[in-house]
């Protein structure tokens, strides 16, 4: 009996790889970025909707890397907190290279937060809110 090769396309194998740097779960991943739960696995291709929703969820991925293995995994960001170029070394593996990835993620996201509360209070002309010790109570 001849034993069944199941052929993942290259893409899904990188974002598997990614995924596992990440250390969450599948079903943490498909929740994220509301793709249908075994798509990773199952034999077809990849669409361009899955992709897209991968890198709109995850915009610290090199999208040269995802869609042909070359370069860093990651992008950094510049001063003004958007993407750029790809890093330059991907980070080594082991269970420092998670708590790195997800302090660039953190990082990168509070850089969109700043950004969009700029933007908040740009448009409404009303200063941002702060708490006091007294609010936390």
């Amino acid at each position: 009996m001849q034993e069944k090769i199941q052929n993942i396309s290259p893409i899904k194998q990188r974002i598997l790889q990614f995924i596992g740097s990440l250390g969450i779960s599948k079903r943490e991943f498909y929740s994220s970025t509301a793709i249908s739960r075994g798509t990773l696995e199952s034999n077809s291709g990849i669409t361009e909707e899955i992709i897209a929703r991968f890198i709109a969820t995850y915009q610290n991925v090199s999208p040269a890397w995802l869609l042909t293995g070359e370069g860093s995994m990651l992008r950094v960001s510049d001063a003004s907190g958007r993407a750029s170029a790809p890093a330059q070394a991907v980070l080594p593996a082991g269970p420092c290279q998670q708590c790195e990835l997800r302090d660039m993620i953190i990082a990168q996201q509070a850089k969109t937060i700043a950004l969009l509360e700029d933007k908040i209070t740009g448009t409404t002309g009303k200063p941002k809110p702060t708490l006091t010790h007294d609010d936390i109570r």
